[in-house]
């Protein structure tokens, strides 16, 4: 009776919803025109163009920095993670075979560019950038030195490591055997219209324009994205078969909604929460015991996105509790704390913990590429949890020893 009187209880409902509905209004627009934006790249071919053009570049042999620096540019752009995942996958195929990597592979050497510092390097279009910045009112591009010496930092760990470990397999004697669902993939590619894509120089006319109104310019976020789907239909418009033009419009923007609907889903679990008695208390033990507002930011949002399995929902959980308990009015700021470090921290915590075996789009990768987690997952584990775990922990050190806490 007790727990059923709980569950039905009214004040927890209204939490729920007033948590849900407050994040999903909040953040309607960088979600959904995010999608937009990236579904224009994947039905026009330009992210393939990209693709192909920057391995061509670099050329066959430099396979490892060829496939990593596809994932992080066309992620860093603003197309998501899931459409660089579908263009990247039929080249990576032809690339291991020619290279003779194992496949299990696959899901390593796509996170190690896509999901790694293009998420939260400065000027990054993508979500878990500009949620901190926009919760903190400070731009997509604050900290913008600090910040990009320590994305190079954690670069270098994971092309090491991903080196280190490839020669690591082929000294084992493992080799890459193409599958029927290798054969199919390729095939479809080929069969493809390459004719009808847009150049590649086309094609990064969208991600530079984004990127240089979101953080040059500094329009807001909702007007920049617009902006950037406004120059990717004019610079691919040749390159969509107009009947179906409202309907690929449609389904990103869905693609956007049930992506924001789920870590909304999880927000408002955490609005339930605070309702709770026993959440001021628990407040008061993480204000008393981490004082450093930025290490708290840290330490809260990476847990959080342990358990939620999502950087976005940590980042919505965390950021109220951090702002209410050390900020107060961002405006008056009478703490003076460096926001600018705070929101560039925040960004790369959303990234440590939430790539955990659980996670909707490692469970994906895994899966699509005919791989397993007993196979794949410890080797991802070190790219996309251990190296930012590390350089999240230097930035700390770095922030403690220079003062950047706070501002002077």
């Amino acid at each position: 009776m007790t727990s059923t009187a709980r569950l039905t209880d009214p004040t927890a409902a209204n939490s729920y919803i007033f948590g849900l509905g407050n994040y999903f209004t909040s953040n309607f627009f960088i979600f959904v025109l995010g999608a937009i934006f990236g579904k224009l790249f994947d039905n026009s071919g330009a992210a393939d163009a990209i693709a192909e053009a920057i391995v061509s570049k670099l050329g066959a042999k430099a396979v490892i920095p060829a496939i990593i620096l596809v994932g992080f540019v066309l992620t860093y752009g603003g197309v998501s993670v899931f459409v660089a995942f579908f263009a990247m996958y039929p080249l990576m195929l032809s690339l291991f075979k020619e290279a003779d990597i194992p496949r299990r592979l696959l899901p390593l050497f796509y996170f190690a560019g896509a999901g790694t510092g293009s998420g939260w390097a400065p000027g990054s279009p993508q979500a878990h950038n500009l949620l901190p910045a926009t919760a903190l009112n400070v731009s997509p591009a604050s900290w913008f030195g600090p910040g990009w010496a320590f994305v190079i930092i954690e670069m270098i760990m994971v092309v090491a490591f991903v080196f280190w470990y490839t020669d690591h397999c082929k000294k084992n004697g493992e080799h890459f055997v193409l599958s029927e669902a290798d054969k199919k993939v390729i095939a479809e590619k080929e069969a493809k219209d390459a004719s009808m894509r847009p150049s590649w120089i086309l094609a990064i006319v969208p991600m530079i324009v984004l990127i240089l109104v979101l953080n040059v310019v500094k329009l807001a976020v909702p007007v920049s994205l617009t902006v950037g789907i406004v120059v990717a239909i004019v610079c691919f418009f040749k390159s969509y078969d107009l009947s179906k033009f409202w309907s690929m419009m449609s389904e990103g923007a869905m693609g956007g909604v049930s992506s924001l609907f789920n870590t909304a889903a999880i927000v408002g679990f955490g609005a339930v929460v605070q309702a709770v008695p026993a959440y001021a208390p628990l407040c008061g033990i993480l204000v008393n015991s981490v004082s450093n507002p930025i290490v708290a930011s840290v330490v809260t949002v990476g847990g959080l996105a342990g358990v939620t399995g999502s950087g976005t929902g940590g980042i919505g959980l965390a950021m109220p509790v951090v702002i209410e308990n050390f900020i107060g009015d961002l405006a008056a700021n009478v703490n003076n704390v460096n926001l600018a470090a705070l929101s560039r921290c925040t960004s790369i915590a959303a990234l440590t913990l939430d790539s955990v075996p659980h996670c909707g789009l490692v469970v994906s990768v895994i899966n699509f590429t005919g791989n397993d987690h007993k196979s794949s997952y410890l080797p991802c584990s070190v790219v996309f949890v251990i190296a930012p775990i590390i350089t999240v922990t230097l930035m700390l050190l770095f922030i403690i020893a220079t003062g950047q806490t706070y501002l002077v």
